[in-house]
């Protein structure tokens, strides 16, 4: 299992409400402890919910998540790949999928993307929240799910050893097959250049295969991430 994946499975198995947790009673009775200073330590896991007030659209949410507003009639698929897609929408950003077409997911994923490079979105009052914690001298760790940077805005006044990126980030771009690291300034250009915007009616595309790095031919570069598993 890689690392990442371990890590997600400890922070899971861990989740549950321990003994200790649930004897601190209500949120605000957690907060007055805070305040009091009989809570000194904290640790934080955030999801995609906390990125939702910024602009990002989460993954499940009804009427507005990716899963629900993904159209696989626009994505360059067979009709077979579509029609698994139309019935499971998670398969837009599966292993499975993407080791045999690359092109769904990129799609899916060009404006986010290319938005995340060009910090098209900022920070959310819940991340300014930890950032205050770490102020406080109280944060010991936080664990994002999220791949879009906007905890890494924070820079440098939440510190990057701060943060674990439990799925990974976009920060960096390696081939999935041979690991081939590629140059985040040109893989940025070939999405921009090379992969089809979907929601553009008058965007043909000039593409015919994942766009490979400069020293790989693999065709199978991906941000340094899990997607949405």
């Amino acid at each position: 299992m890689p690392n990442r994946r371990r890590m997600a499975a400890m922070i899971a198995a861990s989740a549950a409400p321990t003994e200790e947790v649930t004897k601190l009673g209500s949120v605000d009775a957690i907060v007055e402890k805070i305040r009091s200073g009989h809570i000194k330590k904290i640790v934080t896991l955030s999801g995609a919910g906390i990125s939702v007030a910024s602009g990002i659209p989460d993954f499940r949410s009804p009427g507005g998540g990716m899963y629900a507003t993904l159209r696989p009639e626009l994505l360059t698929a067979p009709p077979q790949q579509q029609e698994a897609m139309r019935y499971n929408p998670t398969l837009v950003v599966d292993w499975d999928l993407f080791r045999v077409n690359q092109l769904p997911y990129l799609e899916v994923r060009r404006s986010f993307i290319l938005g995340t490079a060009a910090h098209r979105w900022q920070p959310t009052l819940a991340h300014v929240f930890i950032l205050l914690l770490h102020e406080k001298g109280l944060l010991q760790r936080h664990y994002t799910q999220n791949i879009d940077g906007l905890d890494h805005q924070l820079s440098p006044q939440l510190p990057a050893e701060k943060i674990v990126n439990v799925h990974g980030s976009l920060a960096h771009v390696h081939c999935e097959f041979c690991g081939h690291v590629e140059d985040m300034a040109a893989f940025q250009h070939k999405v921009r250049t090379q992969i089809r915007n979907i929601y553009d009616a008058n965007d043909t595309g000039n593409v015919l295969r994942t766009p490979p790095s400069s020293l790989c031919t693999c065709y199978w570069l991906k941000g340094d991430s899990c997607g949405g598993l």
